[in-house]
C-alpha cells in the first residue's frame, strides 16, 4: 500500500514539474476513485473483537452455526466468517457468501432488538457492496447503519459508516459539496475515539476533494493536519513521506496557479488597454461625425426657425389686425345693442304714454282699466330693456334689482302708499332675457291682481314675495297674500280672465310648472330651471 502511494506522488510530482496539466486532470479521477476504494477502507475493530479467524477456523465455525442458538455470539460468529469471505473475494461466490453471513446476522441482530451489532451488520452490507460495485446499495446500508448506531456509544463504527457514504459519492461522482459533508462527519467521529491514524486519513481525502476544485489554499492547510495526525499516530516515515512529498506538488500546484492568474491578470489588463485605446479612438471619430451632423441639423433647424418665426409674425400681424377689427365690432354691436334697448325702452315709453292719453278720452270703466293694465305689462317690459342698456352686460338681468324696482313701479301705479305692505325675499342671482321678461310679466300679473282682488275697500294687507334658487338648479318664484283668496267656483285652468290664461302661457314658454291656490289668501307658485349657458 505504502509503496503504490509512494509511486503515485513521485508521478504526480513528476507531472506537476513538466507542467502536464491534461495528464493531471485525467488522472485525479482516477486517483481519488483508488482512494476511495482503498486508502480510506472501513478498518476493522481488533480492541475488543478477537483476531480475525483463519481458513481452517472458518470451516468449523459453518459446521457449528446450523446448532447454535440464536444470540449476540452466534452474530459475533456469523460476521467473523463474514469478514473472512470479504476478505479472501477472490471470485463473485466467496462475495455472495460474505453477503449471506452478513444479512444472516443482520437478521439475528433485528430480532434481538441490538442496535449495536445491526448496525455493524449494516456496515459490514455496505463494505460488501462497495466490493460488488453495488454502488447505488452503498450509501443506502450505510445510512441504515448510522440511523441504528447513532442511538448507541459506538463512535468508531459510527465513523465508518460515513466513510462508506462518502465513498458512495466519490464512486457516483456526487457534487464537491456532497461528497465533502460525510467524510468531515467522519473526521469528527474519529478525532472524538483518537484514532489519529483514520482521522489523519479522513483529512488526507478531504485535501484531495479541494486540490480537484483547484482549491489550493485548503488542500494545503488540510494536508499539514493529515500528516499533524499521522505523526501523532506513529507511522513510519517512509509511510508520511509520500505524503510529505504531496505536500511539495500541493506547493507547487498552489504557486502555479497563482503565476497563471498573475499571468491572466495580466494578458487581461493588456488586452484591456487595447480594447480602451481602440475604443477611445473610435469613439472620437464617431464624436466628430456626431458633432458634425448635430451643427449641419442646428444650422438647419436655426435657418428653419427663422423662416418659421417670420411667418408666425406674419401671421400674428394679421390676426393682431382681425382682433382689433373684432374688438371694434364688438364694441361697436354693443353700443348698438345699447341704442337699440334704449330706443326700445323709450318706445314703450311712449306707448304708455299714448295709452294714458287714450284713457282721457274713454268712458267705459273696463276699457279704461284694461289699459292700465296693459300699461303696468308694457311698464314690466320697459324696466327690463331700461335695465339691459344700463348695465354691462347686454344678455342678463340682476333679478333681485329688477323685482324690487318693478315692486316700486306698481305701488306707486296703483297709489296705494301704506295699506298694502310689501315683503320680498330674492336671492342675488342672474336670469337671461329670455326669462326676465315672461317672469316680469307673471310677477306685474300676480301683483296686480293681488292689489285689485284680494283686499276689497282698502283694507290693509301683506303680498309676501319670494325668488328664490333651489339645490337642484331649478327657480321657485312664490307671491303669496294674506286676503280673501279665490272664489269657491274659481277654476285656474279654465278661466275667461286674461291675466291668468297669460301667466299660463308665459309659464308654459320657459317649460316652469305654474299653480294658483288658495292658502289664508292666494299663492301663485312658479318653479322653472335656466339652462346654466344662457348664463354665460
Amino acid at each position: 500500500m505504502c509503496s503504490n502511494q509512494f509511486k503515485v506522488s513521485l508521478f504526480l510530482l513528476v507531472i506537476i514539474t513538466i507542467g502536464g496539466e491534461n495528464v493531471w486532470a485525467s488522472f485525479k479521477s482516477g486517483k481519488q476513485i483508488e482512494t476511495a476504494e482503498k486508502s480510506l477502507s472501513p478498518k476493522k475493530d481488533t480492541a475488543n473483537e478477537k483476531r480475525p479467524y483463519t481458513e481452517l477456523q472458518v470451516k468449523k465455525a459453518e459446521k457449528l452455526l446450523n446448532s447454535l442458538p440464536e444470540n449476540i455470539d452466534k452474530i459475533k460468529i456469523l460476521l467473523k466468517v463474514s469478514d473472512w469471505y470479504e476478505a479472501s473475494y477472490n471470485n463473485p461466490k466467496t462475495l455472495e457468501k460474505a453477503f449471506e453471513y452478513a444479512e444472516q446476522a443482520l437478521r439475528i441482530s433485528l430480532a434481538l432488538h441490538s442496535n449495536l451489532y445491526a448496525g455493524k451488520c449494516y456496515l459490514q452490507l455496505a463494505m460488501i457492496h462497495e466490493l460488488r460495485n453495488q454502488n447505488s446499495l452503498i450509501e443506502v446500508t450505510a445510512r441504515k447503519a448510522i440511523e441504528v448506531l447513532s442511538k448507541t456509544n459506538e463512535l468508531e463504527d459510527l465513523a465508518e459508516s460515513w466513510v462508506m457514504v462518502w465513498s458512495s459519492k466519490m464512486r457516483t461522482n456526487a457534487p464537491i459539496a456532497e461528497r465533502l459533508d460525510p467524510i468531515f462527519k467522519a473526521a469528527t467521529l474519529f478525532e472524538k475515539t483518537g484514532n489519529n491514524k483514520r482521522i489523519g486519513d479522513c483529512y488526507r481525502e478531504i485535501s484531495e476533494l479541494y486540490f480537484s476544485s483547484s482549491n489550493f489554499n485548503n488542500s494545503l492547510n488540510y494536508l499539514k493536519k493529515a500528516i499533524f495526525y499521522y505523526k501523532a499516530a506513529h507511522l513510519k516515515e517512509e509511510a508520511i513521506y509520500p505524503i510529505s512529498t504531496r505536500l511539495n506538488i500541493i506547493y507547487e500546484a498552489e504557486k502555479r496557479s497563482k503565476d497563471i492568474i498573475k499571468l491572466k491578470n495580466k494578458t487581461l489588463l493588456q488586452q484591456s488597454k487595447l480594447e480602451n485605446e481602440v475604443f477611445l479612438r473610435n469613439s472620437m471619430f464617431i464624436f466628430m461625425a456626431l458633432l458634425l451632423i448635430i451643427l449641419g441639423l442646428l444650422y438647419k433647424s436655426f435657418m428653419f426657425k427663422k423662416k418659421t418665426n417670420k411667418i408666425l409674425e406674419n401671421q400674428q400681424n394679421e390676426i393682431n389686425r382681425k382682433n382689433t377689427t373684432l374688438q371694434n365690432l364688438v364694441v361697436e354691436k354693443e353700443w348698438l345693442l345699447r341704442e337699440i334697448h334704449h330706443r326700445v325702452k323709450n318706445n314703450l315709453h311712449m306707448v304708455v304714454g299714448l295709452l294714458a292719453s287714450q284713457t282721457e278720452f274713454l268712458k267705459n270703466e273696463e276699457a279704461v282699466q284694461a289699459i292700465n293694465n296693459s300699461q303696468n305689462r308694457i311698464q314690466a317690459m320697459s324696466l327690463i330693456h331700461q335695465k339691459l342698456y344700463q348695465s354691462e352686460s347686454l344678455s342678463i338681468i340682476d333679478m333681485p334689482s329688477y323685482i324690487f324696482e318693478l315692486t316700486e313701479y306698481l305701488k306707486d301705479s296703483f297709489e296705494i302708499r301704506n295699506t298694502i305692505r310689501f315683503t320680498l325675499d330674492i336671492d342675488s342671482f342672474n336670469l337671461p332675457l329670455s326669462h326676465s321678461i315672461p317672469i316680469g310679466l307673471i310677477f306685474n300679473e300676480a301683483v296686480t291682481n293681488a292689489i285689485k282682488y284680494a283686499f276689497p275697500n282698502r283694507e290693509k294687507g301683506t303680498i309676501n314675495i319670494s325668488l328664490k334658487k333651489n339645490e337642484n338648479d331649478s327657480y321657485l318664484l312664490i307671491i303669496q297674500d294674506n286676503g280673501k283668496g279665490l272664489p269657491p267656483d274659481f277654476d285656474p285652468y279654465n278661466n275667461p280672465s286674461l291675466g291668468i290664461k297669460l301667466m299660463h302661457g308665459l309659464a308654459a314658454d320657459i317649460e316652469g310648472s305654474f299653480l294658483i291656490t288658495n292658502a289664508n289668501g292666494t299663492k301663485i307658485t312658479l318653479e322653472f330651471a335656466v339652462n346654466e349657458s344662457n348664463l354665460d
